[in-house]
């Protein structure tokens, strides 16, 4: 798995998540506990290595 990007908070994190999951991109969400619990710097979404290009493409869609 790869750092795919890391948003601010869990809530960014599941909908980009999801936005994945619609493009049949499973991913893995890391630090979300922590996150949540400790406050600490962001939530990292992680994505196998050959989806990664593909889940670059939605996290532009994303970002647009």
């Amino acid at each position: 798995m790869v750092r795919l990007t890391t948003c601010n908070n869990d809530f960014n994190a599941q909908i980009l998540k999801g936005a994945l999951e619609n493009e049949g991109i499973p991913s893995i969400l890391n630090n979300e506990i922590m996150s949540g619990y400790l406050g600490t710097s962001g939530v990292d979404i992680l994505v196998k290595e050959e989806d990664l290009e593909a889940a670059q493409k939605v996290l532009e869609m994303q970002q647009s």
